[in-house]
């Protein structure tokens, strides 16, 4: 496994347990299809969630938020979309895409509907 997967891996999983002590379900994680993929995809009160982790060494070129251009949110939301019509069961929720930046110390910084 490459260093940068193993990293990728442990960023998720710092974002999966932080959405748990939020009071998230997780539904899915690394939900790759040819069309999209997605981080994490949870429920949280009326919502589904799908959250983008974007690790960060340090923030000289920018923080989470600043690593996601238009197109990579183009890329989420029309996944997101492909996903929830895959998904119907959860057509009653307000959908909502987040975004969790994780630093190399493990700290977290979230987003709410950063992208919409």
């Amino acid at each position: 496994m490459k260093n940068t997967t193993k990293i990728g891996n442990r960023a998720e999983a710092l974002a999966v347990n932080f959405l748990k002590a939020l009071g998230h379900t997780i539904i899915t994680q690394n939900e790759r299809t040819r069309y999209y993929e997605l981080d994490i995809v949870s429920q949280t009160g009326d919502y589904v969630v799908l959250t983008e982790v974007k690790y960060r060494k340090n923030s000289n070129y920018g923080g989470g938020l600043e690593a996601i251009n238009n197109e990579k949110a183009g890329r989420l939301k029309n996944g997101f979309a492909m996903w929830l019509n895959q998904n119907p069961q959860f057509y009653s929720l307000q959908p909502r895409i987040d975004v969790i930046a994780v630093d190399s110390t493990g700290d977290i910084e979230h987003i709410e509907n950063a992208i919409f």
